[in-house]
């Protein structure tokens, strides 16, 4: 069987983290206590929930270890193609090669984008190096002891995109035609629109993560496959106030957007799990109980993990929304008890092994603290 290929198109942006014991006033100045420095964005991040989630984690080296086989820059004007990238022996559930889509400037940071994506098994080809432009940077500060954060981000190459560049089937994959679209709302949303109508014309699924929320025009939900939207996210999407979106209305938010002609609909819900529709199935799966370490990134995982689920569920001719649900749940849960976005990302055989117990049924116990950090980090 030919290698089926995800197209994750979004956001690539480094960040470059200050972390101390608590964030400067107006025109004050304080000594940091720790200085980092990583990959991000949401787009990097959901490639690389996308490839290790459908597969096996490999064995005897570390995951991420540099290899030989990292690309040099890629000539924009010339897609590269070729067969799925393998790091360290990684082993398939199936034969999935997961392109990233993105644009970075030509400074010291966009090359960085195609070495780590590499090294994380996702084909960087379909990353376009912008000339005389900076990649998008992210300044984050974090107090230490809350975990608060404060962001400030440029678009960077990003902001080159145009409606224009996404008009032909093969723009969606940089080359070539892909069995499944995934893509954030880090970009312009006009861009994002064409895509998504791009994608639906030519009979391609599309899961729209719709992060940061801003609202797309109602004729373009019927080319949605799959909405993928936090609680914050569905009140702005569905115009209520954060406070309306509750136990009571998960339901009829859902039932909303699926009118509108979305396929799937499913709002994650942090520590109370994640609710979910379609036009035969509606429920909610409850979260797991582990220990909270850090939430960056778990809804990013969530989006990577149900997307690869869905792609192996229909090449298997089924489709199960509930346990796709679940199956992104658990990696997310996995993602929060490391630190860092990227690093906690499980691979798919750590999924089918996790076993921690489901979260308290009772929702009204369930403080929303418990996942406001990842909806400020990501939800820029």
């Amino acid at each position: 069987m030919a290698p089926k290929t995800i197209s994750i198109i979004g956001g690539l942006d480094y960040d470059l983290i200050m972390i101390a014991n608590r964030i400067p006033d107006g025109g004050e100045s304080l000594l940091a206590n720790e200085y980092l420095e990583a990959l991000g964005g949401k787009g990097a991040n959901s490639a690389i929930a996308t490839y290790r989630t459908c597969h096996k984690k490999p064995q005897g080296n570390d995951a991420s270890a540099a290899t030989d086989s990292i690309a040099v820059r890629r000539n924009p004007d010339r897609p590269v193609s070729r067969p799925p990238y393998r790091p360290n022996g990684a082993k398939l559930d199936l034969d999935i090669n997961v392109r990233m889509v993105g644009a970075v400037g030509d400074d010291k940071y966009g090359e960085r984008f195609y070495a780590e994506l590499e090294k994380n098994g996702v084909d960087s080809s379909g990353i376009v190096t912008v000339p005389n432009t900076q990649s998008s940077i992210c300044f984050v500060m974090v107090e230490n002891y809350t975990r608060e954060n404060r962001c400030l981000f440029t678009l960077g190459a990003t902001a080159t995109w145009k409606k224009e560049d996404f008009r032909k089937v093969e723009d969606l994959g940089h080359g070539l035609r892909p069995d499944l679209c995934v893509a954030q709302m880090e970009i312009d949303k006009e861009v994002v629109e064409t895509m998504i109508e791009t994608a639906g014309r030519a009979g391609i699924d599309f899961v729209l993560n719709a992060a940061p929320a801003n609202p797309v025009t109602k004729k373009t939900y019927q080319w949605i496959t799959h909405f993928l939207v936090n609680e914050s996210e569905a009140a702005i999407m569905s115009g209520r106030d954060l406070d309306e979106v509750n136990e009571g209305t998960w339901g009829t938010i859902c039932r909303e957007f699926l009118k509108r002609g979305a396929k799937n609909v499913v709002i994650t819900l942090g520590a109370k799990g994640a609710y979910y529709a379609n036009g035969t199935q509606t429920g909610h799966c409850r979260a797991y109980k582990v220990k909270v370490v850090d939430t960056t990134g778990a809804g990013d995982t969530f989006t990577g993990a149900y997307s690869s689920d869905y792609l192996r569920q229909k090449e298997a001719g089924r489709w199960d929304i509930e346990k796709a649900v679940i199956r992104a749940n658990k990696a997310a849960a996995i993602t929060i008890t490391k630190l860092g976005a990227q690093h906690g990302i499980p691979w798919s055989d750590e999924i089918d092994a996790f076993d921690a117990p489901l979260n308290d049924p009772d929702l009204s116990e369930l403080s929303i603290s418990d996942t406001s950090l990842s909806d400020r980090w990501r939800s820029r």
